[in-house]
Order: C-alpha cells, then sequence, then structure tokens
C-alpha cells in the first residue's frame, strides 16, 4: 500500500533526491518525497496556475540553487494524483507537542480540521465525524470523506433507489410513444416491420443514480482502503442494472434545481460533486486521474467560529454574514457598497452589540512597529461598521468591535484595545483551536472571549450567562 503524506499550510515540498535526509524524519512543516512522486505533485500543480494570477495560486512554485521547491499556502485539504500520490495539507495549528510527539499532534490536528470542516456551511462535510480517525495518525482523510459517502448512499438504498421517467430512443418490433422519422428511414429503410420510436420510460436508470454509480466506480479505483473498497462493491450490486454518467457537466445541471422528490439525493449528490467534479470551493483540478479537494480556511474558520456563536453565546441574537446595512447611499438614495460582518451578536436586554470579524492570520504581539501584522484595510473594514451599525442599531452605546485570529505561540494574549474615536473601540482577540478538541474547551474559550470584550471577571460572566439561562427556562 502506498504511503499517504501530511504538510501543514505554508509548508515546504521538496524531492528528496536533492537533499541528504535521514527517513525518519517527520516534521508538519516540511516534507521530502520519492522523486517519482515530487515530479507528478509538481506537473499537476502547474497544470493548474500558469492562468492564474499570484494572489490566484494556492501552492508557490520557486527554486533555490537548481532545486525545485513547492509551497503550500492558505488551502487545505486532499489531493490524489495519477501516481498514487496521497497529500493532505491541514491547517496550521499550534500545539504544546515536541518534535517526538509527531504521531499525536497529527491525530490531534486532523481531530480539528474535520470538527472544524463540519460546520462547514452549504457542503456536504456537515456533521462529518473526526471518530473515522480511530488512533492511527495515518489513517488518510479521503478515506473519511469515502467513508462518509458510502454512508451515504446506503440511506438511499435502505429507502429503495428512486425512478423517473428517462427520455429513450429505441429500434423496436413495435410501436410505442412516438417514431423518430429521420433515424426510422436510416435504420429501417428495407424493414418496414421495425420501427424507431422516442417514448418516455419509468426507471430507476436514471440521471441520480447514474452520477452516484460513477462515484461509486472512481471511489473504488482510488481508495485504499480494505473496508472501504469492500463496502463500495457491495453497494455496486444494487447499481448493476444502471449506466455510468456519460456527460457529468450535463448531468449535474439536471440534478441541480430543488426537487422534493429527491430530498434524500441532495447529500449524496454533493459528495459526487466533490468527488467528480472537484468542487470544493476551487476550481482547482487535473485530468480525470487526478482529484483535489481543497477550501480555503478563511471560510473554514470563519464559519466554525459562526457555529460556535451560535451554539453557545447564550442571551445574543446571532448573524452570520449580516448583509443589512450598506456603506452609502447614492445621490439618487441607491444604496452602494453592501457591508458584509462575519457575526453580529445582539444582546437587548443588555443593549449590547457586538461585530466580530474572523481573520486567518498569524499575529505577533511582538511586532508593535508592525501594527503587529494586522492589515491595515481590516482596520478600516471594522472602523466602517463600527460607524453604520452605530448609526442603525438604536442602542445608546456604540457596537463593539473585535478582530478575532486564531492563537500561536507568538499571539496568546489580547492586545491592547485600539480606540478609533470616543468609544468606538477594537478588540483583537486570540481563539485557540486546541479548544475544539472538546464540548467543553469550545464553551470554556467562548466564554474568555467575551470576558475580553466585556472586559468581566469570570465569576461575573458566568452570573449573566446563568441570569439569562434562567430567563430562557421560564419562558
Amino acid at each position: 500500500m502506498r504511503k499517504n503524506y501530511e504538510i501543514s499550510e505554508y509548508g515546504v515540498i521538496r524531492s528528496k533526491e536533492d537533499y541528504d535526509i535521514e527517513s525518519s524524519f517527520k516534521s508538519l512543516k516540511e516534507l521530502y518525497l520519492p522523486k517519482e512522486l515530487f515530479n507528478d505533485l509538481f506537473e499537476f500543480i502547474m497544470q493548474n496556475q500558469e492562468e492564474k494570477k499570484e494572489g490566484e495560486r494556492m501552492f508557490s512554485i520557486y527554486s533555490k540553487g537548481k532545486k525545485r521547491q513547492i509551497k503550500t499556502k492558505n488551502y487545505v485539504g486532499v489531493i490524489e494524483t495519477s501516481k498514487g500520490l496521497t497529500l493532505e495539507i491541514l491547517p496550521k495549528i499550534f500545539f504544546d507537542y515536541s518534535d517526538e510527539d509527531y504521531n499525536t499532534e497529527l491525530i490531534d490536528t486532523k481531530k480539528v480540521f474535520l470538527k472544524m470542516l463540519s460546520k462547514l456551511k452549504n457542503s456536504p462535510f456537515l456533521n462529518i465525524s473526526s471518530a473515522h480517525l480511530k488512533t492511527s495518525s495515518s489513517f488518510p482523510l479521503l478515506e473519511v470523506f469515502i467513508e462518509n459517502y458510502i454512508k451515504e448512499i446506503k440511506k438511499i438504498i435502505r429507502g429503495g433507489l428512486k425512478s423517473q421517467y428517462v427520455d429513450q430512443q429505441e429500434n423496436l418490433n413495435f410501436l410505442k410513444g412516438k417514431i423518430v422519422n429521420s433515424i426510422n428511414i436510416k435504420h429501417n429503410h428495407s424493414n418496414k416491420a421495425k420501427f424507431y420510436c422516442a417514448f418516455d420510460e419509468f426507471s430507476n436508470n436514471m440521471v441520480y443514480n447514474q452520477l452516484i454509480k460513477s462515484t461509486l466506480l472512481k471511489l473504488n479505483r482510488i481508495s485504499k482502503s480494505h473496508y472501504n473498497r469492500t463496502s463500495i462493491l457491495q453497494l455496486l450490486h444494487h447499481f448493476d442494472p444502471i449506466k455510468e454518467s456519460m456527460d457529468l457537466i450535463s448531468d449535474f445541471r439536471k440534478v441541480s434545481g430543488s426537487n422534493r422528490l429527491f430530498l434524500n439525493y441532495k447529500q449524496a449528490i454533493s459528495w459526487s460533486e466533490v468527488f467528480l467534479m472537484n468542487k470544493s470551493f476551487t476550481n482547482f483540478s487535473g485530468n480525470s486521474k487526478n482529484m483535489a479537494i481543497l477550501f480555503p480556511m478563511e471560510r473554514i474558520f470563519e464559519d466554525y467560529v459562526g457555529y460556535l456563536m451560535k451554539t453557545y453565546a447564550e442571551g445574543h441574537e446571532i448573524k452570520t454574514q449580516d448583509r443589512s446595512y450598506y456603506l452609502v447611499s447614492s445621490h439618487i438614495n441607491k444604496n452602494k457598497f453592501r457591508l458584509n460582518p462575519d457575526i453580529v451578536a445582539t444582546n437587548e436586554k443588555y443593549n449590547e452589540q457586538i461585530i466580530f470579524d474572523t481573520k486567518w492570520k498569524l499575529l505577533d504581539e511582538s511586532k508593535e512597529k508592525k501594527n503587529y501584522n494586522i492589515s491595515q484595510s481590516d482596520m478600516y473594514q471594522l472602523y466602517a461598521y463600527g460607524k453604520k451599525y452605530d448609526l442603525k442599531n438604536g442602542f445608546a452605546t456604540e457596537p463593539k468591535l473585535v478582530l478575532l485570529y486564531p492563537s500561536n505561540p507568538n499571539f496568546q494574549k489580547p492586545l491592547d484595545d485600539f480606540i478609533y474615536e470616543g468609544e468606538l473601540i477594537l478588540s483583537v482577540l486570540p481563539f485557540n483551536l486546541k479548544s475544539s478538541l472538546s464540548k467543553e474547551n469550545e464553551q470554556k474559550e467562548l466564554k474568555k472571549i467575551f470576558t475580553s470584550i466585556n472586559k468581566l471577571p469570570n465569576y461575573k460572566l458566568e452570573e449573566i450567562q446563568l441570569h439569562m439561562a434562567a430567563e430562557t427556562t421560564n419562558k
């Protein structure tokens, strides 16, 4: 069985042939691939990046001397190449582990990644489970995805494969539907006993089932898990009379609308798009032998924090991607430049509104002269939110503004508040992703964030939250 490889965001991938590196070397920051696999990955990346602008590229390609290097960026997920390389690109999460704890760090990183991915809105990854990782750090994420797809197909089969009317054309011994004259003349010019007909037939050999069969056949080719391949072969038995999809683009268009009769197929079809069309918030794709399931970490982080707010921020009404206001109105009273903060938390009882924007970027609290690596555009953006929401929210106090970044060894505690003007103040806070390993720690992390915003001691925040919870119960 060919090996699974892992690297983190902003890690460097090199060819083993160019470096004298011990075979036991393990690090999420650096990866040394056998020459053939490195070249295969390099060519796959080049296929996708040649026509893209620099800012749109998901990898950096450069050379040191004559040694080619590949650097990952802020896209995470799985790549499978034609030579059998399975490369997992994982989020850069900081644990207090030594180099000797590589396997523990790897398992925990995968668990956090899957936990965050399971909260990604409008995706088939909702509710994906990290339990599949067992205790093995080498258990591939791709096999986790495949196992979840198998579960979706099993649900469909338990309910019975659906059928629908399908357009058919066939040369028959009897008249059915209507004759296709042009083709009938061609086929039956000398045989008047046959009729080339077009007709509708109620059949399970229809587009939904064809897409699923095509997906199962592809996954059977790429899966390296005996358990998954065995399950796939068992499922394919139910699809024996069904043909493969002959036109994926056209067939996915046919199933793209909302159809109540096929609601139980929705999740499976979303998964099929991921596996057959590399549809995963990117347009990174190669030939049919390659596959890329990649996600921008900004989106995963934003949706995950939004989920936590909705789950644990008691007493607050939470809106994600709020689109209530515009930055300006034109002279003919038309709104322009819609504002779109990531999270707006409103607590009318306590006359409080908090506007959060999440940023997937590493801050450094020691770099005050470089503004801690905060971008100026983000500061302007939060200022605009604060001024516009202050005018519109009807509260006596100005909204509280928060920039939320992942914590790292150089960013462990809140920065000193930034004062725009008056009481319009911005808090810059770290979010510790290690908390994702348990629900209890997720709650504690969110409590810590609200403590920092409100400048309250922990006991006071607990008192307020208990009071709000009691009120909710009484209602």
